[in-house]
């Protein structure tokens, strides 16, 4: 190997599970576990919609259909932003996206605007799906990916019930706008404890970065 050269995979991938791996599966498993939390709360935002009067069957449709149009998009940007500007500027971009518009949807005047909030968010969950699970895999060693991806889909999916019983304390009490305010207030929060998080040695190295 020259002079100066780095092989950080192959140190990542010799290095033992220490109290650094499990923040990074802590600070990305919040992440997603927001993202699946705003997915999963349409289900009783709508139905509170519908029965107000506020929305019909219609424009429910349209809120379901724009959050998965948004997702697709996100996913791919994500992707692309990933490689270019880096994991750490793309899961921060992904996240700051669907906080902020999770606040906007929680101020949206009508059911139309709300419908445009909802594409945004749409961008930053798709997004933070791709990049939560590639940052973990960078970090962790290949023997052992297996289980922390399924710890990282374990955190994310218990969002559904978490969403549900949310949805069933706040809803009918606070009403709906409260669902939104929770996820983008929490969204923002793991923004800011994020940003101790380090770039990707992989990537880096990828890119030719070898001082950093």
């Amino acid at each position: 190997m020259a002079a100066g050269a780095v092989n950080s995979g192959g140190r990542l991938d010799r290095l033992p599970i220490s109290a650094f791996h499990y923040r990074v599966l802590g600070l990305v498993g919040a992440g997603m576990f927001l993202d699946a939390f705003e997915i999963y709360l349409a289900g009783g935002v709508l139905a509170a919609l519908v029965k107000s009067g506020w929305s019909d069957l219609a424009h429910n449709g349209w809120f379901i259909s724009i959050t998965f149009a948004g997702m697709m998009v996100g996913a791919w940007f994500a992707g692309v932003f990933g490689d270019r500007y880096g994991r750490r500027f793309s899961y921060q971009l992904n996240l700051l996206i669907f906080g902020l518009a999770s606040l906007a949807g929680a101020v949206a005047p009508s059911i139309e605007w709300l419908i445009a909030a909802r594409f945004v968010m749409g961008i930053g969950l798709g997004a933070e799906i791709v990049v939560g699970y590639v940052t973990v895999s960078e970090f962790v060693p290949p023997r052992q990916r297996g289980r922390w991806g399924s710890a990282l889909s374990a955190i994310t999916n218990s969002a559904l019930f978490f969403s549900a019983f949310g949805g069933l304390l706040i809803i009918p009490t606070f009403g709906w706008r409260w669902m939104f305010v929770i996820t983008g207030i929490g969204a923002l929060v793991i923004w800011y404890l994020r940003r101790a998080l380090p770039e990707s040695p992989r990537w880096l190295e990828s890119k030719g970065h070898t001082d950093e």
